[in-house]
């Protein structure tokens, strides 16, 4: 810097003169000048990248004074708090300094993979299937925890339906992330039946059909809920008419599949229709006549079923003129 002197005579006898002025350099010291507290995102590698914490740094001996900037540590920084130093120094080795904290957080949500919905049927002779899958977890920190918080878990076997499993991703900051996956189960396996064996009787004495008893099982599935149910025919107990009737039966699960199964009874009609005939007619021939009017009552037969027909073999019919002699007259 230039420097004036001024000098003040104290008289008017005294004179002024000039005299020489040496010029000096006062050097100053820079100036650091550091940015406040800061706080970073981890980035993929639980890191933050590295960042200049100079604020303005200066030497108020100009810009080319200035011999370094120095900032310690450069980074990358790790989670939490990182103290950082930046010193500049001029070129006559004066410095100074300033220090900031750069904080570090984890504010990345974990990520999570559920596969996509699960459809499988039934394992055969079991009411579910045993199904296994992959869940997968990332995060940019170490130390993330997954844990399922509803349904069974892979490997296990799954009942017929549907079974949602979520999972819960949490990482070490405390960040998370969930998913989850639909498992169906579908009862695609039959139920069975087993019917009895085909049954021949014959009528019960004087009824135009039997009382036949039978026994059909219920119906067996690999699942809880079949029903089973007549669907033709008549139900054990029953008086079954002569002729043939088809019993069937169907168990029908839970889910709609069906079986069914069928056997027939069959009535004969073993028993012989009856028939009543007059007493033997013993008459006098009519006057004139070589024989004589007989009436009598037709006989008709009877049965345990209905349609028997009476007819006459042989024979004249009532209210015929009957020859001399004896006329046998037969029924069927």
């Amino acid at each position: 810097e230039d420097i004036t002197f001024t000098a003040t005579a104290d008289s008017c006898s005294e004179s002024l003169s000039d005299f020489d002025v040496a010029t000096y350099t006062v050097n100053r010291a820079p100036v650091a000048q550091c940015i406040g507290v800061t706080i970073l995102s981890a980035g993929a590698d639980c890191k933050a990248s590295t960042i200049s914490i100079d604020a303005g740094s200066y030497d108020p001996d100009g810009a080319d004074d200035i011999a370094s900037i120095v900032q310690l540590p450069l980074g990358p920084y790790g989670l939490g708090n990182t103290t950082v130093t930046l010193t500049i120094t001029d070129n006559s080795g004066e410095f100074d300094t300033c220090t900031t904290v750069i904080t570090v957080i984890d504010d990345t949500d974990p990520t999570l993979s559920c596969p996509g919905p699960i459809a499988v049927n039934n394992t055969p002779g079991t009411c579910g299937a045993v199904v296994n899958y992959d869940v997968t977890g990332a995060d940019n920190c170490p130390g993330a925890t997954t844990v399922q918080t509803s349904g069974l878990g892979s490997g296990s076997t799954f009942p017929v339906g549907t079974t949602t499993e979520t999972y819960t991703v949490t990482d070490a900051a405390g960040n998370t992330a969930s998913c989850s996956i639909t498992v169906t189960v579908t009862d695609a396996e039959a139920p069975s039946i087993s019917c009895p064996a085909d049954i021949t009787v014959n009528n019960d004495a004087g009824e135009c059909g039997a009382v036949v008893d039978y026994i059909v099982t219920d119906g067996s599935d690999n699942c809880p809920g079949a029903n089973t149910a007549q669907t033709a025919g008549l139900t054990s107990g029953s008086t079954f008419p002569v002729g043939t009737t088809v019993n069937t039966f169907m168990v029908t699960d839970a889910a709609g599949n069906t079986a069914s199964c069928s056997f027939s009874v069959t009535v004969v009609d073993a028993e012989n229709p009856a028939i009543t005939c007059p007493a033997d007619i013993a008459v006098d021939n009519d006057a004139g006549v070589c024989g004589a009017t007989v009436t009598y009552a037709t006989p008709v037969g009877t049965d345990n079923c209905p349609g028997a027909t009476t007819s006459q073999t042989a024979g004249l019919g009532s209210g015929s003129t009957f020859p001399v002699g004896t006329t046998t007259n037969t029924f069927v």
